[in-house]
């Protein structure tokens, strides 16, 4: 039999404050009252820092989720693109579209798949977009000479967006605070270690909404506050099922699968192993010498998505985290239509597997049709986990039947 939940809250009461702040932060940025330029941008691996030292208002548009926004992005697009790509498009449709997308005054994106790259190219139409270069072979001495030089020419576009200059010394100090902020969610991560841990899966997702939607400066008063009263939390209480998710991008508007394990089957998300998740903010960047090689080097270092090559980088790195945080199973869910992890999905399947990790595949969208049979499918993966537990806790050599008479 499945687990109860243990909540039926949507976000603990410690995120609350996180939550009204990134509100009200979001309708800031749309009213654009203070005239400073607003920039946005897509994948994890443009660097705020550069945006920040410039003065802009920036956020990582990942609102999606919506199957009314991906409709309308679908007009532009074929079918086989992504939900989230359509998404990216649709959100910037005039006709419609999201008003925090439409308010951006321009559109920083480094190329990482084609469907994205596709994307930007229709996204052209309706706000002025900067298209860069990511490297695909990231051990490669050429590749960091090569991102480094592209990220001084984001910088140069950047300050000419802000219509000021942007120093070497004024990056390295975003460098040093970024750097601050990465660890205290580390830091606030790190805590799902236990065996009933302080915050859920779902919690963990709203603190890295923060992280892409409010001012560092304002996110270190706030994390650290969270982190002090959250580590002083007692470890009591029933043991939950501990479940990494890893796969493709997990949307803002795409909690659903989350909530579904934690809020009606009452299982644990300790820890995911995407890029909305903990994945982005497992290392930390070069603080000393040339901040722009500093910024190529730390990107590349960070966990590594799918598209990266060699794939055996993001194949270890799922391991140890699953490793780390004492993971029973692994849900790999990707969207549908997803180059880069419906294509390497086999390689982390098999890698988790070789391991002693079990995995539930799944693949997704955003529509709302598919919710009974998700549904299903998690509980028999959770009982089978449930059963597993059992078996692996009996002394040597009895079966659960035999113990239980």
């Amino acid at each position: 039999m499945a687990p109860q939940p243990t909540t039926d809250q949507s976000l603990s009461p410690a995120l609350l404050p996180i939550q009204a702040l990134i509100e009200a932060e979001q309708q800031d940025f749309i009213d654009g009252a203070d005239g400073r330029k607003r920039a946005g941008y897509f994948c994890a691996y443009t660097p705020p820092e550069v945006l920040n030292a410039a003065g802009l208002r920036h956020a990582r548009l990942f609102k999606a989720g919506s199957p009314e926004i991906v409709s309308q992005g679908e007009r532009y697009t074929q079918s086989v693109f992504c939900d989230f790509s359509k998404s990216c498009i649709g959100g910037f449709d005039p006709q419609g579209g999201d008003p925090f997308y439409r308010s951006v005054d321009k559109l920083y994106t480094f190329h990482t798949c084609a469907s994205m790259k596709r994307a930007t190219e229709v996204i052209e139409r309706f706000v002025p977009t900067k298209l860069l270069n990511l490297p695909r072979l990231r051990n490669e001495p050429a590749s960091r000479a090569f991102f480094r030089d592209e990220i001084a020419h984001y910088r140069d576009d950047v300050a000419e967006l802000a219509g000021r200059p942007v120093t070497d010394d004024q990056v390295t100090a975003q460098i040093v605070l970024y750097n601050k902020v990465r660890g205290l969610i580390r830091q606030l991560s790190e805590l799902r270690k236990r065996p009933n841990p302080p915050l859920t899966g779902r919690d963990v997702l709203e603190l890295v909404r923060g992280f892409y939607y409010l001012p560092p400066e304002k996110l270190l008063d706030v994390y650290g506050k969270l982190y002090r009263k959250l580590s002083r939390v007692r470890d009591n209480g029933k043991r939950p099922v501990r479940l990494m998710i890893s796969g493709s991008i997990m949307a803002d508007g795409d909690r659903r699968l989350v909530e579904l394990i934690e809020q009606e089957i009452g299982a644990r998300v300790v820890v995911e192993d995407h890029c909305t998740g903990l994945k982005p903010f497992a290392h930390t960047l070069p603080e000393e010498g040339d901040p722009f090689q500093a910024l190529a080097d730390g990107y590349l270092d960070q966990a590594p998505c799918a598209r990266m090559k060699p794939l055996d980088d993001s194949l270890d790195f799922s391991s140890r985290l699953a490793e780390e945080y004492a993971v029973e199973g692994v849900v790999y869910v990707y969207l549908k239509f997803c180059a880069c992890y419906g294509v390497s999905k086999l390689e982390f399947i098999e890698r988790l597997q070789s391991r002693g990790v079990p995995v539930l595949e799944i693949s997704s969208d955003y529509s709302q049709s598919d919710h009974g049979q998700l549904k299903t499918r998690v509980e028999a993966f959770i009982e089978v986990l449930q059963d597993r537990r059992t078996d692996l806790a009996l002394p040597s050599g009895q079966t659960e039947e035999f113990v239980h008479g």
